[in-house]
């Protein structure tokens, strides 16, 4: 179990990361702040993502599942706000970045996690 958190956390930095180098609006100052924003980045989407969750279904119904992406960069944005070192230059950006932060997990949780049964 603690493995799975440990390789769950190194997969969010180095998504991050990859990030960073794709859209233009994201950026780290160190490779400190990357793990810190990783961290911290798991803990609001433990915590508070899903209260934002529950009082947007009906737009997330409504939009068929799009406007998780808006939650996803609001939650980015929220990072950025906490973390030193990590930057968001704009909403949109954030709301992108999510994107492709959503894509690249999924290519390195397949990797590293293979098909569960």
């Amino acid at each position: 179990m603690r493995n799975k958190i440990l390789i769950s956390f190194i997969i969010n930095a180095i998504s991050l990361y990859l990030v960073s180098i794709l859209v233009p609006g994201i950026t780290f100052d160190n490779t400190l702040s990357i793990l810190v924003a990783s961290l911290i980045f798991g803990i609001v989407n433990s915590l508070i993502r899903p209260f934002f969750m529950f009082l947007s279904l009906p737009l997330i119904f409504l939009t068929l599942g799009l406007f998780t992406f808006i939650i996803n960069g609001f939650m980015l944005k929220i990072v950025s706000l906490v973390v030193p070192g990590f930057h968001v230059n704009s909403f949109w950006d954030a709301v992108f970045a999510s994107l492709v932060l959503s894509l690249i997990s999924v290519v390195l949780k397949g990797v590293f996690f293979g098909k569960q049964h």
